[in-house]
């Protein structure tokens, strides 16, 4: 019998998979790669920069000058007072391009009560010096009216309050009917010395000692009689006036004076006259 002879099974080849070594960034020089600036995108590994900083150091100084440049340019575009560069300013900021280029949407005004023109442009001339823009300068308006309002609002409920207090403590005073009484000798004494407009301000009309010293110290120098004169006085004047110029009418007409319109004017003047008589 012949002997089998076997034959020895070929030990398995191991596969590895090839790892691709990476590729430094800086040659042994301290130079940037050329190999590695192919690796990178077009846009960055072909870019004309290479040409220009060939090293890290060069790259991040130049990265820094170009900063700088940048905010010099920034700052004396800021800074500059060329009429070109303040209307650009003006667009990128909001800023109006003039004072009347405001325009202002006042939201609730005060029943009764209405914008002052020559302030809103005073105040249009500051809100374009300080450079605000029109928005800033809208809420700054609303606010201000608002305000205003409100003072207004107190000072009438100041005035109110003050009045009140100024009848009671007259009327404690003044008691029974003297109270209506006075104060009408008072009324026609300030009238008589031509003082009517300031009953009817607070700091007068409400003013305990000022209503007090008139009745006191003035009143019994002005006799009734004198105060009925004055009106009987004031209303002749008023006739006189009226007859003049009615017979200044009469004297100039140029029509017939059997007409109408004369014989009218002729009417008013006899009771003109009556009046007077």
């Amino acid at each position: 019998m012949s002997e089998e002879v076997q034959t020895p099974e070929e030990a398995p080849v191991e596969v590895t998979d090839t790892v691709e070594q990476p590729v430094n960034i800086l040659t042994s020089e301290g130079k940037f790669n050329e190999e590695w600036r192919n690796s990178l995108p077009d846009d960055l590994g072909k870019h004309s920069i290479w040409s220009k900083y060939d090293n890290v150091t060069d790259l991040v100084k130049g990265s820094i000058n170009a900063q700088s440049q940048v905010g010099r340019k920034a700052e004396e575009f800021w800074s500059s007072e060329d009429e070109n560069d303040i209307a650009r300013k003006n667009e990128i900021m909001g800023i109006p391009n003039s004072a009347d280029d405001y325009s202002f949407e006042v939201i609730d005004i005060p029943e009764g009560t209405e914008l002052d023109d020559e302030r809103v442009n005073t105040f249009k001339e500051l809100a374009h010096s300080i450079g605000l823009t029109n928005e800033q300068a809208n809420e700054l308006m609303n606010w201000e009216v608002e305000e205003s309002a409100s003072s207004f609002n107190q000072i009438d409920k100041d005035s109110e309050i003050a009045l009140v207090e100024a009848e009671e403590s007259l009327r404690q005073e003044w008691a029974g009917d003297k109270y209506e009484y006075n104060m009408g000798k008072v009324s026609n004494v300030m009238d008589f010395l031509g003082l009517s407009d300031f009953k009817d301000d607070p700091e007068i009309g409400n003013n305990v000692g000022f209503i007090k010293a008139l009745f006191n110290n003035v009143v019994p120098l002005i006799s009734d009689d004198e105060i009925i004169q004055q009106g009987m006085d004031e209303n002749f004047a008023t006739i006189s006036d009226q007859l003049s110029v009615l017979e200044n009418d009469m004297y100039s007409f140029e029509g017939h004076v059997g007409e109408p319109s004369y014989q009218k004017m002729v009417k008013e003047r006899e009771l003109l006259l009556s009046k007077l008589s």
